[in-house]
Parts: C-alpha cells; sequence; structure tokens
C-alpha cells in the first residue's frame, strides 16, 4: 500500500506514468548491477587478495552514483576479468590479516578507517529482489526491509550476514566502524562483539568517528594495536 501510494506521488510529482512493466525492468536491471558487484566483491575470497580493500570501495561506493544503473554490469565485469587475468598472472596483494569491517553505511568515514587499516597491516547487494514474484511491490518492500541495518528490530539479517561473511572470506578479525550519533548501531555493539568474539572466536574492535580528520592518529593508533595482535 505505502509503495502504490508512493508510485501515485512520483508520478503527480514528475508528470509520468510508471507501470508494473517499468518497475520490472527496473527490477531486473538493478539485480544484474547488484550481482555482478558481488561477483567483484568475491574476488576477495582470494588469498593473499588480489586488490587493496581501499580500491575495492572505491568501486562499489562510485557505482552509488552511476544514474544509468544499466551500465554498471559490463564496467565491473570487465574489471572483474581484468582483476582475476592479472591475479593469475602473479599481480596480487601481499599475504596480510583479512579484517571484515561492520557498521554504519559506507561513506568518507568509512573509506578513513579502510585506510587506517590497511596502512597498519590491512549489504547492499547482498540480496536481490525477486524479479518473477506475482506481486512485484511486495518483493521490492521485503528486498529492502530485509537488510541487515541496526534500525530493524529484532535484527538477525546483520549476524547472518555477518557469519557468512567471516566464514567464506577466512576473516581473521572484525571492525566495528559507529558514526557518532547513530545510536542504533552504537547500541548493537555488544551484541556484535558477543557474535564475533563468542560465536566466531575472532578479535573484535570498535571504533567511534565521524566524516573529519580529526581523529586519524587515534584512529591509526588503535587499529595498528588491533592488527598487531591478529
Amino acid at each position: 500500500g505505502e509503495i502504490i501510494r508512493f508510485k501515485e506521488y512520483l508520478e503527480q510529482k514528475f508528470g509520468v506514468m510508471i507501470t508494473e512493466e517499468q518497475i520490472r525492468e527496473a527490477v531486473k536491471t538493478e539485480n544484474q548491477a547488484r550481482r555482478s558487484l558481488k561477483k567483484l566483491y568475491e574476488v576477495m575470497k582470494y588469498d593473499p587478495a588480489p586488490i587493496k580493500g581501499q580500491d575495492l570501495f572505491k568501486v562499489l561506493y562510485g557505482s552509488t552514483f552511476k544514474f544509468d544503473r544499466s551500465l554498471i554490469p559490463g564496467e565491473v565485469d570487465a574489471l572483474t576479468a581484468k582483476i582475476e587475468k592479472e591475479y593469475a598472472e602473479g599481480k596480487r596483494e601481499e599475504k596480510k590479516p583479512r579484517i571484515l569491517i561492520t557498521g554504519c553505511p559506507i561513506g568518507g568515514a568509512t573509506e578513513k578507517v579502510i585506510r587506517a587499516v590497511e596502512d597498519n597491516g590491512a549489504k547492499s547487494i547482498d540480496k536481490l529482489v525477486d524479479e518473477d514474484a506475482e506481486d512485484i511491490y511486495d518483493a521490492i518492500a521485503r528486498r529492502y526491509l530485509s537488510i541487515g541495518c541496526s534500525v530493524m528490530t529484532p535484527n538477525p539479517n546483520r549476524l547472518e550476514l555477518l557469519g557468512r561473511l567471516i566464514d567464506e572470506y577466512q576473516v581473521d578479525g572484525v571492525v566495528d566502524m559507529i558514526l557518532q550519533a547513530c545510536h542504533t548501531y552504537n547500541v548493537e555493539t555488544n551484541t556484535i562483539r558477543k557474535f564475533v568474539t563468542g560465536e566466531k572466536g575472532i578479535p573484535y574492535i570498535s571504533v567511534e568517528t565521524d566524516y573529519s580528520q580529526a581523529d586519524i592518529g587515534q584512529l591509526n593508533t588503535r587499529l595498528a594495536a588491533f592488527v598487531e595482535m591478529l
């Protein structure tokens, strides 16, 4: 119901008609983009890694600014093929601890943390919309309401995805990044800590930061010590 009303609002706002056929086509286009981005992400399963996490982040984050979503699969698939070819030829990173960064959504602050981790040693595409669902609006709603965001209560999806990634990528440690004032993620840190250290048996650290560069020194010190103990 809410999605239908939002569709009607958009039609009135922009003076267009949005058909179900167009919605289904858009779902297929976005799913193709997600598949390609996930395939790129999965090159990080190689050990040692073929590229730096910073480089992967730039592609994933950069893709969110590409308005013509149909262009993503071709560009990203070509990049994935290039990375895999060069890896087979011996181009790869030095072997380092494998660290998973969880917490607040990717953005400028995340890049700062990734850089601090890699300088000191090292959700959005996981699920697809059911393209064949009889009620495509219901399928879209289910997909976006199943993300492992901390605003969801309860939030089993975050633990499920986190656990799966730890296993699939043979993660050595987890960094939980919290943006100041993002209290829902702050509330979850205890749950994530218990899951990572207790159930998965690997080290965990939480860092609270913002979009400024003021805490770079502190981040470097804390994350260098974390990486050193892995």
